[in-house]
């Protein structure tokens, strides 16, 4: 009987039991639910609108590749990139491989043909077509969190579409996103295919957290030992970004088979806009060695990517990435006597002209008579000390040579130099009219002597100046080459020299040498300037 009832409880017990089992069952399910879509939505449990008040924590499209990557370790060379991946199996093969970055390129449909939609592809020209659509690409790296993508837009019309896809998909993209093109022309290139103002002006508009890669457009040539990346199409980029006023991070693509004579182009380059730069080789391209050593030596680890195809050389590049000093070329090594020294100097004048006086390690850049530098350190006059350097010429306004006033002069034994109107000592003048003149400058006494010389095409000089106290020597070397690495060393072209005596009334005291662009019509690249202690007279 106990036994009977004991039962008859437990059933009683059951059967009030189910409400509650239910409502349980209900709530998890509830909240599976709910966790499933926060997940789904926000990439994660932690709100994305608290992402960016948790800098520990923050992940967004313009993360740095070396932070991104922990096995980087602030070293470019240890990051592995996929090229051209436009197929369904090399998306597959660069998910599930250890490719870190990948790059693949877009157009329209059927790109520059009668047959072109609005439909965004990956390919690369002269394909117009492909299997692997933009949407179905983003689908398969939005899943490969692990990965970075660079997207390399082959044509101006896929430039806004491609980026409006890529805002939609903003939240799935928390990972490395760089965008490239080639937006100015460039050695045996031909036309950029994307305008640099459409471009920025999207990027900024549509997709603004992101790094912003820029290149020219290069060609082959059949010997590219005179090739390279010149001073005038360095300056239109960094004009082309200054006047943009990109905030990104920014990235400079060079091909690395025009590196050799471009070194202190780019390194001024990217020192002035803050920017890292990335080397690419060309299938079947042949690199030198010494020249990957070059950049290695010029640019710090962290700033400097690599996607070198030829796997021997990339290999020894790792290998010798941090030890690359001895691997260099001679004239490299050379080019360490003579460079410009920032710290060594002052910057003067009406710094309201921003873009005025462009200072870098590898060069000076003077766009203004308005500006000037002087050497931090006064020197006395002495046989034992000269200031040599290498200036180019560029006539990037077309204008003609205005007699006595295109060039540049050398200022010794100043004592007034505020005022760059009324600079005040000896003043040591190279005309681009072929003259060459010692003055006075705004001394109480007046003297001048003056020569005469036949200027070479290239605009590009060499020059020293040694004040021993009573004579002054300005000499002027023209230089028919100052573009290749090998015109580093000394070479023996037509020399103009000019003395003069200096009078006893002229103090020679300690004072800092100047040096001043005096007409804004030109601009001057000094890719060697140094003080020089020696005996030469």
């Amino acid at each position: 009987m106990a036994a009977s009832n004991d039962f008859q409880r437990i059933k009683r017990m059951v059967k009030a039991s189910n409400p509650y089992r239910k409502t349980v069952i209900c709530q998890i399910l509830v909240a599976s639910v709910v966790i499933y879509f926060w997940y789904s939505f926000n990439e994660g449990f932690i709100p994305w609108f608290l992402r960016r008040k948790l800098p520990v924590l923050e992940i967004s499209s313009d993360v740095s590749p070396m932070i991104y990557f922990s096995h980087a370790d602030e070293d470019g060379t240890n990051i592995v990139w996929g090229r051209h991946i436009n197929s369904r199996n090399a998306l597959e093969e660069a998910i599930t491989g250890d490719i870190d970055m990948i790059q693949s390129d877009v157009i329209l449909k059927g790109q520059d043909t009668e047959h072109q939609s609005l439909f965004p592809v990956m390919a690369r020209l002269p394909d117009t077509s492909s299997e692997l659509t933009l949407d179905d690409w983003l689908t398969e790296v939005r899943r490969a969190v692990n990965k970075g993508v660079k997207v390399s837009f082959q044509s101006n019309d896929a430039v806004e579409i491609t980026l409006q896809k890529l805002k939609d998909s903003k939240r799935g993209l928390l990972r490395p996103v760089w965008l490239h093109a080639d937006i100015l022309q460039g050695p045996h290139g031909s036309k950029p295919r994307v305008d640099k103002t459409r471009y920025f002006k999207h990027i900024k508009r549509l997709f603004p957290e992101c790094t912003i890669s820029l290149g020219w457009t290069t060609g082959t040539h059949t010997d590219l030992s005179l090739s390279g990346y010149s001073w005038d199409g360095v300056l239109d980029m960094y004009h082309a970004v200054m006047d943009a006023e990109v905030q990104q991070p920014i990235v400079i693509s060079v091909r690395s088979s025009l590196i050799r004579n471009s070194v202190p182009q780019i390194k001024w380059l990217t020192d002035n806009l803050k920017a890292s730069v990335f080397i690419w080789q060309e299938e079947g391209e042949r690199t030198a060695a010494e020249d990957l050593m070059h950049i290695a030596y010029r640019f710090a680890p962290e700033k400097s990517y690599w996607d070198i195809h030829n796997k021997d050389l990339s290999t020894y590049l790792k290998k010798n990435r941090n030890k690359s000093s001895p691997k260099l070329s001679p004239y490299a090594k050379q080019r360490d006597t003579v460079l410009f020294r920032p710290d060594a100097w002052l910057k003067m004048g009406l710094y309201m002209e921003h873009h005025s006086i462009l200072p870098s390690e590898e060069a000076l850049v003077l766009q203004s008579r308005a500006v000037y530098v002087l050497t931090k350190t006064k020197y006395r006059p002495s046989k034992l000390i000269s200031l040599n350097g290498r200036v180019q010429f560029l006539n990037r306004k077309n204008r003609d040579v205005v007699p006595n006033e295109t060039g540049l002069s050398i200022y010794l034994r100043s004592t007034a130099y505020t005022d760059f109107e009324n600079i005040v000592g000896i003043k040591c003048f190279l005309g681009l009219d072929g003259q060459i003149k010692i003055s006075s400058s705004h001394l109480n006494q007046e003297f001048q002597k003056s020569m005469r010389f036949t200027p070479g095409t290239s605009s590009c000089f060499r020059f020293a100046v040694i004040d021993t106290g009573t004579e002054i020597t300005f000499q002027v070397t023209i230089l028919h080459d100052c573009h290749t690495l090998e015109s580093v060393m000394s070479m023996n072209g037509p020399k103009a020299e000019l003395k003069l005596e200096v009078p006893r009334t002229v103090g020679n005291e300690m004072n800092p040498y100047i040096v001043k662009l005096e007409d804004s019509n030109r601009v001057a690249v000094f890719d060697e300037l140094h003080v020089k202690h020696g005996n030469f007279l």
